[in-house]
């Protein structure tokens, strides 16, 4: 019988061919590549599973190799084949010949559909996982280009805007304090260094998305920065009544970092602090000292700057979101715009600035809140650890 059935195959492999092109047309597999496959299923009809096993892997490594349409196409085939093979048996056997004959064939196709099939969701999902890669590469080089085109415009905004801010000083000074017109211009004043501020940030946003953000290493007193941010926005916390309340920090000694730029992230999250924290509040700064046991020659720990206030608080799911640019958590339809008013308006770059600034120092940023209330004011608490660096970084002078 083994031999019947082997030589049987072989002579029916030109029919099967022949029924396997009218009922699948337009495969990539011609006629030979499915000749071949029947032939090797004959050759093997009665060899050990393992032996039979071993064959098809090899078929299938050899023959559809890592072509994804080929392989589709394959287990379109073998589907097809597996049908006509039966309809031939059933046509010119017994019906218990006919089942004794499938059931020699019956793993061989099974095993021929599993192999390809697998091989087909390789190649699709190493497809897909290439594809997903370029679209990466793609949105990081749109990434890229926005933020430099961003800062080219913003750059460019700053030569009419300082003409403008020319002529409102001109005009400052040619008109009476207590006229009507002195009124304008203070407005006019005032709106151009709101834009300059504006366009500021956007710049340094920009500069962080290009990873271009440039420190200034030197020796400094962080409290001492912490301090000077402090004063900075001393006027604006005495206009909304909200107390800045500084602890010493348990570092006395100079440490190295940009203090410029740690000025401007401390700046940042306590001016993020007031804008959220109603009228009468209060927003407190302290220091702890965090991971000591990484402490080494060149680096002292951490210090984690804690910036709690009381506010509205923020609800967990915008943790990260709200050190995304140009992003609000808040409807700002229902808000005023305004530097520091109440839950005043903005575009945004705050937080992704302090967050830049923080990392690009060796750094992180976080937050923690209760959540969002309005009614109770749970409030939030920013927490910026920062290397205690001892020495200056290397590659650095």
């Amino acid at each position: 019988m083994a031999q019947s059935l082997t030589q049987w195959l072989h002579n029916q492999t030109d029919a099967l061919c022949r029924a396997i092109l009218y009922r699948a047309p337009n495969m990539l597999p011609d006629v030979e590549d499915v000749a071949d496959f029947l032939h090797l299923v004959a050759d093997n009809a009665h060899s050990a599973h393992e032996v039979q096993l071993l064959a098809i892997q090899n078929w299938a490594l050899t023959n559809v190799g890592h072509d994804a349409p080929f392989a589709n196409d394959w287990v379109t085939l073998l589907r097809v084949l597996k049908q006509e093979v039966v309809k031939a048996l059933k046509e010119q056997h017994p019906p218990e010949e006919t089942l004794n004959r499938w059931m020699q064939l019956d793993e061989l196709f099974s095993y021929a559909l599993i192999e390809v099939t697998q091989l087909a969701s390789d190649i699709h999902r190493a497809s897909m996982l290439e594809h997903m890669a370029d679209l990466r590469h793609q949105m990081e080089h749109v990434e890229r280009t926005k933020a430099s085109f961003i800062g080219v415009a913003a750059h460019e905004l700053r030569t009419p805007l300082t003409i403008l801010e020319g002529y409102a000083n001109i005009l400052r000074a040619e008109t009476a304090p207590d006229s009507q017109l002195r009124l304008y211009v203070e407005g006019l004043g005032n709106g151009t260094r709101r834009m300059n501020e504006i366009i500021a940030d956007i710049i340094d946003v920009s500069l962080i998305d290009m990873h271009q953000v440039e420190l200034k290493y030197q020796e400094f007193y962080l409290e001492k920065v912490i301090l000077m941010a402090a004063d900075k926005l001393d006027k604006h916390f005495g206009q909304r009544r909200v107390d800045l309340v500084i602890m010493p920090l348990p570092v006395e000694e100079r440490v190295y970092g940009d203090p410029e730029h740690l000025l401007k992230a401390f700046s940042k999250v306590l001016l993020n602090g007031l804008k959220y924290t109603p009228d009468g509040g209060r927003v407190t700064v302290t220091g702890v000292l965090t991971r000591q046991e990484e402490a080494t020659g060149t680096i002292a720990g951490y210090i984690d700057v804690q910036i709690a206030d009381t506010g509205i608080g923020i609800d967990r799911e915008n943790f990260d979101l709200i050190f995304s640019k140009f992003t609000s958590v808040t409807d700002v339809s229902l808000h005023s715009s305004g530097k520091t008013k109440f839950k005043g308006g903005g575009p945004g770059l705050g937080l992704p600035i302090a967050k830049g600034i923080v990392e690009a120092h060796g750094g992180r940023i976080w937050v923690e809140s209760p959540g969002c209330d309005e009614e109770t004011c749970p409030g939030s608490i920013f927490h910026l650890e920062i290397p205690l660096l001892m020495e200056m970084p290397e590659g650095w002078s």
